[in-house]
């Protein structure tokens, strides 16, 4: 469940630091190689990638990717290219 307004009081709370973003966010399959080829695409059409993370989506065999990037609107519509090539 996303609650975000608590998890700001929760972090508040406890003096901690936190920035909230908008991220780009893909669902890949789960085998290798499918991580670096996203990013790679990213990178093709220069779109800078501040961080990244992923993990695997509960109750789905798909991996999840999250890249913080330096344009969001255009990373979105690459990442969505990359998903509808994998359909």
């Amino acid at each position: 469940m996303d609650d975000s307004a608590s998890a700001k009081l929760v972090l508040g709370s406890l003096r901690m630091i936190f920035e909230e973003t908008e991220v780009a966010v893909i669902r890949l399959a789960h085998r290798p190689g499918e991580l670096g080829r996203a990013a790679s695409r990213l990178g093709e059409r220069q779109i800078n990638i501040d961080y990244s993370y992923s993990g695997l989506e509960p109750g789905s065999t798909l991996a999840l990717a999250v890249f913080g990037v330096d344009n969001l609107t255009k990373a979105a519509a690459v990442l969505d290219e990359l998903s509808a090539e994998q359909a």
